[in-house]
């Protein structure tokens, strides 16, 4: 039962076999993104660049999450649109990873890349519909046969 509920990346997670530190900020990552996206994302590195950048992002930019009235599949919805208007593949790229694990489905993901060229711009969607493309792409390879 709890595994339907959770999923075994959160319940590992749970359960303390999560392969970084925890605190709530990093707890609602972990939710939002599951366990491997947030670890392949944010790798453990030593160096303080690396480490300042960690601490911000967990600690400040997922606080968010937290608050109430906008579901984590809405919110993902909005990072997506706000990554496209800021033409940043890169974050766009993990943030279609972390919608999908939230519940959009593909043809929402795509129609919001599509709805983004009436605002952003025609060059702009397309490279998200681009970049979702290869998404996609790399989670079909990784399905098992």
């Amino acid at each position: 039962m709890a595994e339907e509920f959770f999923g075994e990346e959160i319940l590992a997670d749970i359960r303390g076999q999560s392969v970084m530190t925890p605190s709530p900020k990093l707890n609602i990552l972990r939710t939002t993104w599951g366990c491997k996206l947030t670890a392949a994302s944010f790798p453990q590195r030593e160096d303080l660049p690396s480490k300042i950048a960690a601490e911000y992002v967990n600690e400040t930019c997922f606080a968010s999450y937290a608050r109430p009235h906008l579901e984590f599949r809405e919110r993902s919805l909005l990072n997506i649109a706000m990554l496209i208007a800021l033409n940043r593949s890169n974050e766009l790229r993990l943030h279609i990873r972390a919608a999908l694990y939230n519940g959009l489905s593909r043809e929402q993901i795509c129609e919001a890349c599509r709805h983004a060229m009436v605002y952003c711009g025609v060059p702009a969607g397309r490279t998200a519909l681009l970049v979702a493309s290869n998404v996609f792409t790399e989670l079909d390879a990784k399905k098992p046969s």
